[in-house]
């Protein structure tokens, strides 16, 4: 697939097909987490019909907090269409492209053809009108944030709404892996075995280590072992978050994308559900 728009009409029909009673019924059967004021969610974007419950677990705990407003980092994967070829001159490092988009977008511009929100705000949509409560979710795609979060245009509205009191979710998929992301052969590990989980839980700790320490730097370098996509969501949660955060994993899953990308295995993309607080 060659573009977001792509990717959300793929994970549109997924949940179609999956319908709103069964989403729904993932959110009865979800525990909520052990979320502290002052916390965040992290949660994946993958396929939901494998990491559908830890959605429905970020959504329960949403509804169990009593907030009335989120906030939602999302991931940028490349903007619209239209703006394929800006992106892809600033991702290259030239000046002009990157001071033209880095910064805070919404979804009437750049992130208009973004997905890794959808199924976050699909699902808690369904759930607060089921219980006949609104809940505000202000969608919000930083990009092209790099070692220093705190100059990002636009970071500081969302200090306030932080402070204000909104809830703190963030998206990423800490973790793509083997032929499909053009690993060698004999680097490529099964998704099956244990030892993979192991190795996938300590590479995502070590994102968030850094970005507990507000190691940003490391943290890039890190996202760039591991082709993560939380180069973004990741260095701005943590800025607002504050340094020394501590951050527990408590869900993990490889999930399998060699079918729907076409490409042998292992190819596999790690979805976490992750919360974080602040002591």
């Amino acid at each position: 697939m060659d573009s977001a728009y792509e990717w959300k009409q793929f994970y549109n029909t997924e949940r179609d097909q999956i319908g709103a009673a069964t989403m729904l019924a993932m959110v009865d059967a979800a525990q909520p987490l052990d979320l502290e004021a002052g916390g965040a969610i992290v949660i994946p974007h993958t396929r939901f019909e494998i990491t559908g419950s830890q959605i429905a677990a970020a959504v329960s705990t949403v509804l169990e907090s009593g907030t009335d407003r989120v906030l939602a980092l999302g991931v940028l994967h490349g903007a619209r269409r239209s703006d394929q070829r800006e992106v892809a001159r600033a991702k290259a490092g030239d000046p002009e492209a990157i001071n033209a988009l880095r910064g805070v977008h919404e979804e009437d511009g750049l992130a208009a053809e973004e997905f890794s929100l959808d199924a976050f705000v699909q699902l808690l949509t369904l759930a607060a009108e089921r219980q006949g409560r609104p809940i505000d979710v202000v969608r919000r795609y930083p990009f092209l944030v790099g070692e220093n979060p705190a100059s990002l245009p636009g970071v500081e509205g969302l200090q306030e709404m932080v402070d204000d009191g909104a809830l703190l979710v963030a998206t990423t998929d800490p973790m793509h892996h083997g032929r499909a992301y053009g690993m060698p052969v004999p680097d490529c590990l099964d998704p099956l075995l244990a030892s993979t989980r192991a190795v996938a839980g300590d590479a995502i700790g070590e994102q968030l280590d850094a970005l507990s320490d507000h190691r940003f730097a490391e943290f890039a370098r890190l996202v760039g072992r591991d082709r993560s996509d939380f180069r973004d969501t990741g260095p701005v949660m943590a800025h607002l978050l504050g340094s020394g955060f501590d951050w527990k994993i408590c869900d993990l899953d490889l999930v399998d994308y060699s079918v729907v990308l076409d490409s042998p295995g292992p190819s596999w993309v790690a979805g976490a559900l992750i919360v974080t607080s602040n002591h």
